[in-house]
């Protein structure tokens, strides 16, 4: 078992100096209980069998789960961190946020390519996205954006609904039809941190190379710099063209602007492969024959990450600083990077899986989930997950103020860089 395995490791010595070290507090007679916080995703159902698929091949260990919603989360956290108590197990987008987070976190040191070994990938749980430095826990699943369509509100707009807009320039003029057909075109929320991970990837792709994306992660690349300006006017476009609903400024895409879609309100969405706001719950409120899934329009067709799919593992699970019950909280990330886990992402949680071992049987035949197959066979960097906490949070109340014209797009500018200025990870690297 796992467990004697990491027992036989700790006797032995090794990783003096990592997590492996630390196991005060795992109690010797009854279960251990951990306490795990997390946003769910995946959705409840998915943990509930998470929960009780660990607990019955593990009677030692009990998980008392702390649910918060996605948007809440952080004013959550915040004051645990803070106070250096509370959870045993937490979770943390893969990026910055993470790495901006790390303090709290032991890492994995040494047996971060052990527990690993079977996922296609984990360097968004590394600083750097360097697997050879510091890890700080464990993903389990593929994330990603897409744009979602309604094919049922482009035929009512005459539109085509097999072939969606696929430069910018078709989707203004799609948005002109939606909206004359009584619908909104493009459903938005843009309060929390949604914008920042999934909007403004998909139109920095248009002006970004890999390596501008790198300088984003380092704090190098200016928000001034011409490249990042233009990213911020077309953003402000989609919202000052009138292309998405009224009151996406005061409210959050999830749920609010979800919800907008789902109940068929709007005929595009741009959200995520994996997680409570996939094709598969978009299926359920529309059809899964009436759902389309496409790229973002192109903005500039000769952009070498134009056509990528920006990709990213998904939520990390790493054990607590301050936790007391280190070896149970190091058993449980490891059992979520394994095939059991992922088989139950796959039947539960409807998303994409990182363990290279499921069994490709389980695999949903959704004509939505098998169009993510032909994006995701071209991955780029994410563009998001580069963000520091204060440039998220200025990205969205930026976009906010400009769409109610309280602010310009260079002075949004000069508030980003105003952020980035401010954020400790980013100041560290320059």
């Amino acid at each position: 078992m796992l467990r004697r395995k990491i027992a036989g490791a700790l006797a032995a010595g090794l990783a003096a100096a990592t997590l492996l070290t630390a196991c005060g507090g795992d109690a010797a007679d009854g279960p251990v209980t951990l306490k795990v916080l997390t946003w769910e995703p995946g959705g409840t159902e998915y943990w509930a069998q998470v929960k009780s698929t660990f607990e019955a091949s593990h009677p030692d260990i009990r998980l008392d789960m702390e649910a918060v919603p996605f948007d809440r989360y952080p004013e959550v956290q915040g004051p645990y961190i803070t106070s250096q108590s509370g959870p045993d197990v937490m979770a943390n987008n893969a990026g910055l946020e993470l790495f901006d987070r790390r303090g709290a976190y032991e890492p994995l040191g040494e047996r971060a390519a052990e527990i690993n070994k079977d996922l296609v990938t984990y360097s968004g749980a590394c600083e750097g996205f360097d697997t050879t430095k510091p890890c700080y826990g464990v993903p389990f699943s593929y994330q990603g954006n897409v744009l979602y369509y309604n094919k049922s509100v482009l035929t009512a707009a005459g539109l085509d609904p097999e072939n969606p807009p696929a430069t910018w320039a078709d989707f203004a003029a799609a948005c002109d039809a939606v909206e004359k057909s009584g619908k909104t075109c493009l459903a938005l929320g843009l309060s929390g941190t949604f914008p920042a991970y999934w909007d403004f990837p998909e139109i920095a792709r248009n002006y970004l190379t890999e390596d501008d994306i790198r300088g984003l992660l380092a704090g190098t690349l200016s928000w001034t710099d011409p490249k990042l300006v233009a990213t911020l006017e077309k953003l402000a476009e989609i919202t000052t063209s009138g292309w998405t609903n009224s009151n996406a400024p005061s409210i959050t895409m999830l749920p609010d602007g979800a919800d907008i879609f789902q109940r068929g309100d709007a005929a595009f969405a741009g959200t995520i492969i994996s997680d409570a706001v996939n094709w598969e719950a978009f299926g359920k409120a529309l059809g899964d024959d009436n759902l389309g899934v496409t790229r973002w329009p192109v903005i500039n067709p000769d952009a070498p990450l134009a056509q990528k799919f920006s990709g990213i593992e998904g939520a990390v699970y790493g054990v607590t600083k301050w936790s007391e019950k280190k070896q149970a909280g190091l058993e449980f990330i490891s059992w979520l990077a394994g095939k059991e886990n992922g088989e139950l992402w796959v039947r539960y949680g409807k998303g994409q899986p990182l363990n290279s071992t499921v069994d490709k049987a389980l695999l949903p035949t959704s004509p939505s989930f098998l169009k993510i197959q032909e994006f995701v066979a071209q991955p780029t960097l994410h563009a998001g997950v580069m963000l520091s906490g204060p440039e998220t949070d200025a990205l969205a109340r930026g976009w906010q103020q400009v769409t109610l014209g309280q602010l310009t797009v260079d002075k949004w500018a000069e508030q980003m860089q105003q952020a980035l200025e401010r954020s400790p990870t980013k100041r560290q690297g320059r």
